[in-house]
This record gives structure tokens, sequence and C-alpha cells, in this order.
């Protein structure tokens, strides 16, 4: 895996926010300075874990492409209906990150939100309003490899508790 027109040797910080982030996830996922940012929602994680009766799992992570653009990912999962086996197709732009290796290579979980009928949307805001007042994200199961030497910066979201895909309206996954 390899980047074009890299500009920079050394240290990744995308690469480490995110192998902060997949500890700090690690931390309370009994399987497996500013309002917003990845440090106030790595400490938030962490200050749910100490609370019992919080079920915080996740943060949402949007990364964005060396143009700027929010990267968006694929990936297809198959399904049993009555009628033997479909293929769904999902597309997102929030991931939750499951593991970040040493040559930073991560390995991203694909989330669905509230709404999503694996049409896909134009932005991050269009993909999480689709849910209405209900802002919940869905873990589909659907991870894909990336080398974070490719993305430029890295938005995280406040922690959710991440449901499953099953419990998406619609979904019996």
């Amino acid at each position: 895996m390899g980047c074009k027109n890299k500009k920079h040797d050394g240290d990744n910080c995308v690469c480490e926010v995110l192998r902060a982030v997949a500890d700090a996830q690690d931390e309370v996922d009994v399987d497996n300075d500013c309002d917003v940012s990845c440090h106030k929602s790595i400490q938030e994680l962490l200050a749910g874990a100490q609370t019992p009766t919080t079920d915080l799992d996740t943060i949402p992570l949007i990364l964005y492409c060396g143009d700027c653009a929010p990267f968006e990912g694929f990936g297809t999962r198959i399904r049993s209906n009555g009628n033997g086996q479909m293929l769904d197709c999902f597309r997102s732009f929030f991931f939750r990150v499951t593991s970040v290796d040493d040559n930073c290579c991560a390995k991203l979980e694909l989330l669905a939100t509230r709404g999503d009928e694996g049409g896909g949307f134009d932005t991050p805001c269009d993909q999480i309003t689709t849910g209405g007042s209900r802002n919940e994200f869905f873990r589909t199961g659907i991870c894909l490899t990336v080398d974070l030497d490719c993305f430029c910066a890295v938005t995280c979201l406040d922690p959710v508790a991440a449901l499953p895909l099953s419990s998406l309206p619609g979904n019996s996954k």
C-alpha cells in the first residue's frame, strides 16, 4: 500500500491519533481544548468506562484524503432472507477504528446511520441528518484496511454506543 505525492517523512499524526482511539476503544469495548476534538472524544470515552451507567464504545471518525475531501468507504455483506441470500451494499463517511499496526495500516469498520438504505450520501452531514433526531450509528461488520499515510486529517465525533446492525430498522442481518 502506498500513496502518490507523499509530502512528508516520519511520523503520521493521523496514524497516531487513530492508534490512540483504537487503544481507548479497546479499554471499554467488551467485544472487541475544543468542544469537539479527538483528544476530548478519547477522554470522554475513557471517563465513560469508569461510569457503569454508560455504554459508550465507539468514537466515530471522518478521514480526509490529500485533496481535503472526506473519504467514503464502500463494502458489502451477505444477508439471508426467505428466498436465499442477498448482497447488501453500504457506503459511509463514518468509521470505527478496530486496529492500527506498526506500519500505520488501520482496519476500519464502516458505520451505518439511521435512514441509511445503502444508496450513499453526498457529504457526511447529509448522512448524519438522514437519521432525523436520532443520530445513531450502527456497526456493519464490514471492515477495510487503509494506509493512514494517505490521509491528511481526521475528525473525531463524540463517543457513542454503536448498535449492532440488526437493530437498524429494516435490517435483520
